[in-house]
């Protein structure tokens, strides 16, 4: 992503009702599928995840009491902001160079980052290599190739998802699906209008698009959207604008 995509994100993403959403969410996750005892074979040692692809590193300063949490990201802004909210973060980018030895997660994260990735399949076969047996891995992605607009490219991506298409990318041997879901369901209807709109009314060129809403709103689509928490790996969610997964590792993943 360009710089600006960066400085648009250390602005807003403490406040946004999407970022903010998203983060609770993962957390979440975390709880359920890494709980704090995960580092049995090191007792008293926190469960170490990385996040892969860690932008400004805002949810790695939520994230870091509970956690040994640490990120990397391929881009030099990124990682400036990161150390600015005091998060561990170092340089690479997948496939290659990933800073961090093999089996040594017991959770990645690969939050919106796949979609920015030309070879998805080859850089989920390495990040998956960093997990211990038993570590998970919580992936997100845009959905539907129809809601492709000018946000996307502004982005950088190189695609968005269908269910299917993110099923099978998660489909690494030596990793067993916990489950994939749509999520972000309950804006679903007023987001799929905004982006019809842009279709005919484009983002401008070099414009962001992270408007924090008011205060009331903003509150609204946070709690509507971070309340599927409670849902996710428990009851279907069969369309929203995202989709999520969690997978585990069972057994070592060959180089």
């Amino acid at each position: 992503m360009n710089d600006e995509v960066y400085e648009e994100m250390y602005r807003v993403e403490s406040r946004h009702w999407w970022f903010r959403a998203k983060h609770k969410i993962v957390r979440s996750l975390l709880a359920r599928y890494v709980p704090l005892a995960a580092s049995h074979q090191n007792p008293g040692a926190k469960p170490r995840v990385i996040d892969l692809g860690c932008g400004c590193g805002y949810l790695l300063s939520l994230i870091n009491n509970d956690y040994d949490a640490i990120g990397m990201d391929g881009f030099s802004q990124a990682v400036e902001f990161s150390q600015r909210r005091g998060v561990r973060v170092e340089v690479g980018s997948l496939p290659e160079p990933v800073p961090f030895e093999d089996a040594s997660a017991d959770a990645i994260l690969l939050l919106d980052v796949l979609e920015h990735l030309e070879d998805d399949t080859t850089c989920f076969e390495r990040a998956v290599r960093l997990l211990k047996p038993g570590g998970v891995a919580i992936c997100t992605v845009p959905a539907y190739p129809w809601l492709w607009t000018k946000r996307d490219e502004f982005h950088q991506h190189f695609r968005r998802y269908t269910r299917g298409a993110f099923k099978k990318l998660m489909n690494v041997p030596g990793m067993k699906s916990e489950f994939v879901s749509h999520m972000n369901a309950v804006l679903f209807p007023a987001a799929v209008g905004e982006r019809v709109v842009r279709k005919f009314v484009p983002l401008k060129e070099g414009h962001g698009d992270l408007k924090v809403p008011a205060t009331p709103i903003n509150a609204l689509f946070r709690e509507s959207y971070a309340a599927e928490r409670v849902l996710l790996g428990r009851l279907p969610i069969p369309f929203g604008l995202s989709l999520v997964s969690v997978s585990r590792r069972e057994e070592m993943v060959a180089k």
